[in-house]
């Protein structure tokens, strides 16, 4: 064959095989434009697996298509006495490491949001099951305008950004920037040889306790690292708010016997949280708002020295907004 003619049909073929690769490429494939006012997709099955997303989720009127829950999520609604906002028969997960990935199976979603912090070594294996994953990382947000963010970018997958929209103009209206003034130590455990864990300058918690007006004395730290006694006394916070070990007394036993020269006990002004009011600290999302409010009523006297989940119902009105 000519050589001329052995480049004529290499051509034609190189020609057959673009038109083949165009027309395969532009029938299988769309451009998808976010819209401010597309309904979310009808017969949504959704399972969610972390308190923040499910606030998240109920917040964009999304509630009524949840099938399946973790546990943490269901008791966050008790306390809310809010449990009429998912139907009455969710499927409640007690255990969530690892998530039962074959109880997810039998639920059929058509969407598992998976929280990437608390869940991302099961990742692959749950989609090797086939479970439909939107993987979302709330409870590593590292302040509210981080969680709005978080909002917008899966009310944007579920094609309702304009309920997302509305969830973060709420919260923005819910909230008062006050000037971090109070020295403040932050206590999420506190050990019986008296070492501590504390929050950082770099996590959530931080974030709130500034937009609260309170100055953390341990704002130099990453993350939530342990600190000895002798570091809390160093620090002298005019303020202490840790989380209850165990309940109320054990938790001041150990504060009095560990920090009893710090400003905060020699004045009296040791605050102890549990229940709701440690969920709105714990778990990033919409309700996030009411913690700073919060720790703005403990900051400047206007809550008990025993902060829980029947003081923080009636003196704050906590709900979850739906949109």
């Amino acid at each position: 064959m000519k050589p001329s003619v052995i480049v004529g049909v290499v051509l034609v073929l190189i020609i057959l095989v673009s038109v083949i690769v165009y027309m395969h490429y532009f029938s299988g494939t769309q451009t998808v434009v976010p819209s401010t006012t597309t309904a979310p997709p009808k017969n949504l099955r959704i399972v969610s697996l972390a308190p923040s997303d499910t606030q998240i989720l109920i917040s964009l009127g999304l509630g009524k298509d949840i099938v399946g829950m973790d546990i943490y999520s269901y008791q966050l609604l008790e306390d809310l006495n809010e449990t009429s906002l998912v139907p009455s028969n969710v499927t409640v997960f007690n255990n969530i490491c690892p998530p039962n990935i074959s109880g997810i199976l039998l639920l059929h979603p058509n969407k598992v949001l998976v929280e990437y912090g608390l869940d991302a070594h099961y990742i692959p294996e749950m989609e090797k099951a086939g479970l439909p994953l939107m993987i979302t990382n709330n409870d590593y947000a590292l302040s509210l305008a981080q969680i709005e963010e978080n909002i917008i970018s899966i009310a944007e997958s579920l094609n309702d950004t304009q309920a997302g929209m509305q969830v973060v103009k709420w919260m923005e209206s819910q909230v008062e920037n006050y000037t971090p003034t109070v020295s403040t130590a932050y206590f999420d455990w506190i050990c019986s040889n008296g070492e501590a864990y504390t929050a950082g300058g770099d996590v959530f918690i931080n974030n709130v306790l500034e937009l609260a007006g309170g100055y953390n004395v341990f704002e130099n730290f990453s993350g939530y690292p342990e600190v000895t006694p002798s570091k809390v006394l160093l620090a002298d916070p005019s303020i202490i708010i840790a989380q209850s070990v165990y309940n109320y007394s054990y938790t001041m036993t150990l504060i009095k016997e560990y920090f009893t020269n710090t400003s905060a006990v020699e004045d009296g002004k040791v605050y102890i949280i549990s229940g709701l009011a440690v969920d709105l600290l714990d778990e990033p999302g919409p309700l996030s708002v009411y913690g700073v409010i919060m720790l703005h009523k403990i900051l400047t006297g206007q809550a008990p020295h025993y902060v829980n989940t029947t003081w923080v119902r009636t003196n704050i009105n906590v709900s979850i907004p739906v949109y």
